[in-house]
């Protein structure tokens, strides 16, 4: 994505580099209080992590060609953070808010947060037009307990915990829990794939990027044919065209994710609703597989009827992740302002 511009911008103090960084691509920004002490994002790029040795080589090379001095910075980013510094799950870099602020000139605040922090966080601000919903429209409490999961590089999982008065984010390792086969079909999927993967099978290890060349290559083995794609990519291009092999595979993944959603709607009791986010999952979750999802999102024996309110939506905001960490930024606490 190109850069978006706005040259009325605010002074130097008061701009704020922001970020959400994936495993696979890193989206930088600038965000600027506005008079009424909202934050608007500009200046938005998109970079492929691979291309930069360092994350802050990739920061480095945004800030020379916008051109711009910042205050500080807040970036979101895959994996978890300890002691103010991540080892990405699903890349090689290493981010750490020290090294940030040595990057922006030493003098600059720096905070790390979970992508998926910054994700839930974006969920009240999404407007109808933001978000599809997937099945039959449901009228969800208001500030009730929001839930988000999202396949792409990995799968992440978080929620936005309100009873009313009060909210606060619960981020964890979801996407890390124990794959749990529905039909005797992912038994035997689940059964090949504990081979591989050192007797554990996580959700991730199905719903993701390469848990779609995972689930084709098992069921090919199944079905006693040779798998005819080697990345993610060429199965969802493949399934948008209706090829049978690759239809297969997203129907599989679309079940499986519809139980895992259901499970963290559980989890969470999201009865706000549960929003899906990840590259792989917008192109798989159309409206063609609504039904399928939706109803191992409710097969929760006893709970079905629990399950059956909560609405469920695909996010098509095309930077929800950098909305989230603007949002983030009217939080005292992210910048200590």
């Amino acid at each position: 994505m190109g850069p978006s511009r706005n040259r009325a911008e605010a002074p130097a103090d008061t701009l704020v580099l922001i970020g959400d960084v994936g495993g696979t691509n890193c989206r930088l920004a600038i965000a600027s209080r506005t008079p009424d002490a909202d934050w608007r994002i500009s200046r938005t790029r998109t970079y492929r992590d691979d291309d930069f040795p360092t994350f802050d080589d990739a920061v480095t090379a945004y800030l020379r060609q916008e051109g711009v001095s910042v205050s500080g910075a807040v970036i979101a980013v895959a994996g978890p953070i300890e002691d103010g510094a991540v080892t990405m799950t699903n890349h090689r870099w290493r981010i750490s808010e020290r090294q940030l602020a040595a990057t922006l000139g030493g003098v600059a605040r720096c905070r790390l947060i979970n992508d998926f922090e910054a994700l839930v966080r974006a969920l009240p601000a999404l407007t109808d037009a933001d978000v599809l919903p997937l099945g039959a429209a449901c009228v969800a409490p208001p500030r009730t307990t929001l839930a988000a999961l999202g396949a792409g590089t990995g799968l992440g999982v978080a929620a936005l915990v309100r009873d009313g008065a009060h909210e606060a984010v619960l981020v964890g390792e979801g996407g890390h829990i124990a794959f749990a086969p529905q039909t005797d079909l992912e038994l035997e999927i689940w059964r090949r794939l504990t081979r591989d993967q050192s007797g554990f099978v996580s959700v991730e290890h199905v719903l993701s990027g390469s848990g779609l060349v995972r689930l084709h290559r098992a069921l090919c083995e199944i079905g006693g044919t040779s798998p005819m794609f080697t990345t993610p990519d060429a199965i969802t291009t493949a399934a948008a065209a209706g090829g049978e092999q690759a239809t297969a595979v997203a129907d599989l993944f679309v079940q499986i994710f519809g139980s895992v959603a259901g499970d963290i709607a559980l989890a969470y009791g999201a009865r706000g609703g549960v929003f899906v986010a990840g590259g792989v999952s917008r192109r798989l979750l159309t409206s063609r597989v609504a039904a399928a999802f939706r109803a191992r999102f409710e097969a929760k024996g006893d709970f079905s009827g629990y399950l059956k309110p909560i609405p469920t939506y695909t996010i098509v905001h095309p930077q929800p992740g950098l909305l989230g960490v603007a949002q983030a930024l009217a939080d005292p606490a992210i910048l200590g302002q």
